[in-house]
């Protein structure tokens, strides 16, 4: 038994383990921090820890006869597993309550001792209350967001904006410019608010909003990335499988408003026909067959995220009522083996089941179980319960957007993802679902598969409507690699994937026994996991995704190339942006790069020459594929510089060679600049400073908004791009660092920044 920190009330104690050696440093920070500063965020992985971090904030401040408010918006199960002391029977602190919609909290007696902390502390001027054995005795409320602001509340609230001496806000990216960021900034000079996060951003790309938009004075505090928690061995090793699926996005979920579908977090399934719903068996069949032959052993417990469907369900159900979750009823029947998939799919009028049940002919609960919203309370909770009991059923567990934030499950050694995702956030939350070590099961590795489909079939199908609205960065989230990569874009995971402690591996159905590649291989339309003759097996994924990058990027320069009207600055802007993604960690990834900007010399040729463009199009389009040739060479260089301590000065001197170079790289910074004048408008660093500051005071909303059409077709035109050559240089330039830093930026140009 560890020894306990204690803060005695009465006759009762807060008894909390203590924190160890690592996290009382940054307990100790964090309270340095608000001794001179009133807000700030700290950002730490699922699973670090963060909410046993904030409980022992709360005891400083409970003993100093403080009172407290923990708040989170939309998480009940989050609120009360902080509330309550599970191993006491009790709630943590004694003198504290709940406030939420899960609760019957009798809202006067509420009121009647907040207004009682208030009379005891002399009207807010810190005086301690004093408990009967004369310690200090604070208050904890733990609140839900959208309970406070209810109107029963009104007088509850207003006492806790006047008094409340810190506020602790648990998923504080749930707050951002909505009713939670306004609610934060009514508390008043008294208030400290300190934030806790895994992911300090919200929506999809092209609109992301980060937490220090919450308040000009809102700052991390703390950050450790996923990669450093494990190897300091504070989270479970990872390994990550790609699975990829022979079926077609565009015949998989539905488009039917176009490209507009991605701007949501999730891609909806097309279950309108039999042959839209036999596709989805098969990719679900799919991760059925990935479950037998990389998951299952024992009674390891799986988590099946599954995605929404919006139209009609062919042959389920009423005529005119969808079945809810759907698709985590379909995954629970086709891994309990009770929808036979092949039959299914050779039968020419094929009946699906029109219920789905949860437990077998004993009572029981099946194997393979789905929980939605539709399910009492008691059952969702009987179900928990028994999925978190590694003795008992169900062991695969089939969701629809449930158990993403908030679900506490360390022994849980699977997650499988059935739907594709746009939201960074959304994704990294899952993965956190499986990154907990689990001291009971001695669990020290989580273990993710996700199906990916094809989607070349988006840029063929929609042309160049893939570059308006941020389209192209949104098709390209779609895929895992590029995904991973963001993800694994802070801290040593390089260091951490040599080590073997983050493994990520795609599974080749095309490879013989001996393991060499063999193509696709397998049976046409049935998705089977493995082709006659050839059995799966891993290979590595490389990050950066280089190859994959480059194939992308190329269908954008094809689809540019096409184009013969039009001053392509839209085409412009989606290049320049993603010539920005492009990393370079080895010799290879510099080839692969070489050859791409051949590619767009090699159109900068042509289009001087290309007979179809008019006279706009034509002085126009050579000086695009200008500017993205050389952008694309100081995006290499840059990569060079800052990421390639791994590299010995000789393999530094070769990859410069191989993008055209000398091979000396001590003059690394002369060839950047060189690339700035040949490639950009701005020819040195002083006349980019200068754009960027106009930039800087046009791109404000408050002046934004007042452009005409003209200007801001001006301002797209003439000064965007300087953005993403400005970028390249921040750490060259002291000035350019400071405006990239500043918190005025408009989103429109945080998203480009920030993103990168």
């Amino acid at each position: 038994m560890t020894i306990l920190d204690k803060a005695v009330v009465g006759m009762e104690t807060v008894e909390l383990e203590p924190l160890r050696k690592d996290k009382q440093k940054i307990f100790g920070d964090i309270l340095r921090y608000f001794e001179t500063q009133q807000r700030g965020y700290i950002k730490v992985p699922t699973g670090w820890g963060k909410t046993f971090l904030s409980k022992h904030i709360m005891q400083k401040y409970y003993e100093e006869g403080k009172l407290v408010l923990f708040l989170v918006s939309r998480n009940n199960q989050l609120l009360t597993q902080t509330y309550y002391d599970r191993k006491k029977d009790r709630p943590l602190f004694p003198n504290s309550a709940v406030l939420s919609s899960a609760y019957k909290t009798d809202r006067k007696e509420l009121l009647n001792k907040l207004k009682e902390f208030e009379e005891r502390s002399g009207k807010g001027k810190g005086k301690q209350v004093k408990g009967s054995n004369g310690s200090a005795e604070g208050f904890v409320l733990f609140a839900s967001l959208q309970t406070v602001l209810g109107k029963q509340s009104a007088e509850i609230k207003d006492l806790l904006l006047e008094y409340t001496d810190i506020a602790i806000v648990d998923e504080i990216h749930n707050f951002i410019n909505n009713r939670g960021n306004d609610f934060l900034n009514e508390f008043g000079d008294r208030t400290r608010i300190l934030g806790m996060t895994a992911t300090p951003f919200q929506g999809v790309v092209g609109n992301v909003k980060f937490v220090d938009e919450i308040s000009g004075d809102m700052r991390e505090v703390y950050g450790k990335s996923l990669p450093e928690c494990i190897l300091d061995e504070e989270l479970a090793n990872l390994k990550y499988t790609i699975a990829e699926s022979s079926e077609d996005i565009l015949e998989v979920f539905d488009f039917e408003k176009g490209l507009a579908e991605l701007d949501r977090q999730d891609l909806f399934l097309d279950c309108s026909t039999a042959d839209k719903i036999k596709k989805v068996i098969r990719r679900t069949r799919l991760a059925k067959e990935v479950y037998e032959s990389k998951i299952r052993r024992g009674n390891a417990k799986t988590l099946v995220f599954c995605a929404p469907v919006r139209k009609q369900v062919y042959g389920v159900g009423d005529e005119n009522e969808k079945i809810n979750a759907f698709h985590a009823k379909l995954a629970s029947s086709i891994f309990s083996e009770e929808l036979d998939a092949e039959e299914f799919e050779n039968n020419p009028d094929p009946v699906l089941p029109t219920s789905f049940d949860n437990y077998s002919a004993d009572g029981t609960f099946k194997d393979a179980a789905f929980i939605s919203s539709e399910l009492s309370k008691d059952e969702q909770k009987a179900l928990l319960e028994a999925f978190r009991d590694p003795g008992k059923a169900p062991f695969i567990l089939c969701t629809v957007g449930m158990l993403i934030e908030g679900f506490d499950f360390p022994a849980l050694e699977a997650l499988v993802l059935l739907r594709p995702t746009l939201s960074m956030r959304l994704f990294e939350q899952q993965l956190g679902r499986v990154t907990r070590l689990s001291p009971d099961t001695g669990k020290q590795r989580g273990n993710i598969f996700e199906i990916s489909d094809n989607l070349d079939s988006l840029y063929q199908r929609f042309g160049d409507g893939v570059f308006g609205g941020e389209k192209v960065e949104q098709i390209q989230m779609l895929q895992p690699e590029i995904r991973l990569e963001e993800l694994f874009s802070e801290g040593d995971a390089a260091r951490a994937i040599r080590e073997g402690k983050i493994e990520l591996k795609k599974i080749d159905f095309g490879a013989d026994k001996k393991g060499n590649g063999g193509g696709k291989g397998r049976e046409k339309g049935r998705g089977r996991g493995k082709a006659e003759g050839t059995e799966p097996v891993e290979v590595p994924v490389r990050l950066p995704p280089t190859a994959l990058r480059v194939r992308y990027y190329s269908r954008l320069l094809a689809l540019t190339e096409e184009k013969d009207i039009g001053a392509f600055e839209r085409e412009r802007r989606e290049l320049m942006r993603g010539a920005l993604r492009f990393r370079l960690r080895d010799a290879r990834d510099a080839e692969e790069l070489v050859e791409l900007v051949a590619s767009v010399n090699k159109l900068k040729r042509e289009a001087y020459e290309d007979r179809r463009l008019g006279d706009t199009s034509r002085k126009l389009k050579p000086k695009v594929f200008g500017e993205v040739e050389w952008l694309l060479k100081l995006q290499a260089l840059n990569s060079l510089k800052y990421s390639s301590k791994h590299l010995s000065y000789q393999e530094k001197g070769r990859i410069l060679k191989t993008l055209g170079f000398e091979p000396d790289f001590r003059r690394i910074d002369s060839f950047r600049l060189k690339c700035l004048k040949i490639g950009s408008a701005q020819k040195t660093l002083p006349e980019l400073l200068k754009v960027l500051g106009f930039v800087h005071r046009l791109s404000s909303e408050e002046t934004y908004q007042f452009l005409d059409k003209k200007k801001k077709e001006q301002w797209k035109r003439e000064f965007m791009p300087a953005v993403y050559w400005g970028f390249c240089f921040i750490e060259d330039s002291p000035e350019l660092k400071e405006l990239f830093e500043s918190t005025e930026w408009d989103r429109r140009v945080k998203n480009i920044i920030r993103q990168k």
